[in-house]
């Protein structure tokens, strides 16, 4: 008897899950991915191949039809390596990084030979275009002489989605690179 009672509760429990979950409306976010700052972090390290800074960048993301991320292999037109007319393309990276270095009171762009853009891959189910959120965290190594010792520098972040759809651009806290 208590058996049955048993699974007549579990059942019960069941479906009212059931029902509430059949309740629930996928959230209506636009199809341009926006992001928002969550947290970055920077730690100094000494190896064989040099003192370098690692820096951790992590962004909030959603996104309203979840096409976002490229696989490596991913180099054909819109995501390939240069534009037809030999220029470095936009679009073969999906997630942006633009160095500043405060410079007095204010903090300036700070171009490099080699930017700090990359991709993130795929994010998970891939098989189905639906509303996405979560974080993405990016790192990356800044080796002594990239920037002055003791320079203040911080980071203008945005993504892409796969029909090139650029986020709101944001900008991190300020870190100290010895």
């Amino acid at each position: 008897m208590l058996t049955i009672r048993t699974l007549a509760l579990g059942a019960s429990f069941l479906l009212a899950g059931a029902g509430v979950s059949s309740c629930l409306t996928p959230p209506d976010y636009p199809d341009t991915p926006s992001i928002e700052f969550k947290s970055i972090r920077s730690e100094r390290v000494v190896a064989d191949i040099g003192t370098y800074d690692t820096v951790t960048v992590t962004v909030s993301f959603r996104d309203g039809d979840g096409d976002l991320g490229l696989d490596n292999s991913e180099t054909n037109a819109p995501y390939n390596l240069t534009n037809s007319n030999g220029q470095p393309n936009k679009f073969y990276n999906n997630y942006f990084f633009q160095p500043q270095i405060l410079r007095g009171n204010t903090f300036v762009d700070y171009d490099l030979s080699f930017p700090y853009d990359s991709r993130f891959p795929r994010i998970p189910p891939i098989d189905r275009n639906e509303p996405k959120r979560g974080n993405l965290s990016f790192g990356l190594q800044v080796f002594q002489g990239t920037f002055p010792a003791g320079s203040q520098i911080r980071f203008k972040v945005s993504i892409a989605d796969r029909a090139l759809n650029v986020s709101n651009e944001v900008t991190t806290d300020p870190i100290t690179i010895q």
